[in-house]
């Protein structure tokens, strides 16, 4: 782009009524003078012009905090603690107001009796992350024999597999349905400070980006918002008939997780899957994780 062109082109004919960017190439250091001048938004890379003209397009004024809740109850429940379970992390979202699976916690197969139901047995252990990939996660058991069997293993590949890991015992928790299943994260960035995410849970959020984040905390609009931004999520909403999901109660969840931002120790936190139920029925946490850091806002 030639400087004559710019006052050729652009500001002959620019009222400053409307906002224009213009990206100057090859190597236009006084066109984009002159535009500078002009007060018009000059750039010397095609990415950097249409990164500015989205954020232009998507800014939104900035949005009036949501009224404080009380978290006594959740700040009560991490006060010393130095790290969550799984269980613990669940004991805490339940804290929060948001709905978990019951789960029994048990040390020896022997403690296995009259339990209803397929179950999902899980081991307990603080130090074994990935327990899905060494196989200590078992679905759909039915029936005492089978879980005390389940139990029996897993006790003894953890002791001999993991011979240093902290074992806690193992998991029983009746399996749960629903149409869909989601993540919901909650980090405390060093940089914008704390966030919360909604993506496409369960296996899928390792497999497919599919997710949103707002800083935390957030109201119920904004947690729509949330739920609308995430494509799939359609489908639970009445998408070409099918069955609707309960969005109001994802909705509920999100705020509630969000308000961990208002207990500083908490560094990051996750539910995963967190599982949508038909209309009415509400959501449920199966799984999360909860981690802790310096007490920063």
């Amino acid at each position: 782009l030639r400087p004559g062109q710019v006052n050729e082109n652009i500001l002959s004919v620019y009222d400053g009524s409307k906002p224009i960017a213009v990206f100057c190439a090859p190597q236009a250091d006084e066109a984009l003078r002159i535009s500078d001048d002009a007060g018009i938004a000059a750039f010397r890379s095609p990415e950097t012009c249409a990164d500015a003209l989205h954020a232009y397009l998507t800014w939104r004024a900035p949005r009036v905090a949501p009224p404080a809740v009380d978290v006594s109850a959740a700040a009560a429940r991490v006060a010393g603690a130095e790290a969550f379970d799984e269980m613990q992390a669940c004991a805490l979202f339940a804290t929060l107001g948001i709905e978990v699976a019951q789960t029994l916690l048990v040390t020896a197969p022997e403690q296995v009796r009259g339990i209803a139901g397929p179950c999902a047995v899980k081991l307990l252990s603080p130090d074994i992350l990935h327990k899905t990939d060494a196989g200590l996660v078992r679905l759909h058991v039915e029936g005492d024999a089978a879980i005390a069997g389940v139990v029996t293993e897993f006790l003894a590949t953890a002791t001999r597999t993991f011979p240093n890991a902290r074992i806690r015992g193992v998991l029983v928790a009746a399996m749960q349905t629903g149409l869909a299943e989601v993540i919901l994260g909650f980090r405390r960035d060093p940089e914008i400070g704390p966030v919360v995410m909604l993506g496409m849970g369960g296996v899928l959020a390792e497999l497919r980006a599919s997710n949103t984040l707002r800083i935390a905390p957030v109201d119920l609009d904004t947690a729509r918002d949330m739920i609308a931004a995430v494509p799939e999520l359609r489908m639970l909403q009445g998408f070409r008939n099918l069955p609707r999901g309960d969005v109001t109660a994802l909705a509920h969840a999100i705020v509630a997780l969000s308000n961990l931002a208002l207990l500083p120790k908490v560094q990051d936190a996750e539910i995963n899957p967190l599982i949508i139920r038909p209309e009415g029925h509400g959501v449920v946490a199966v799984d999360g994780l909860v981690a802790f850091g310096e007490d920063r806002p």
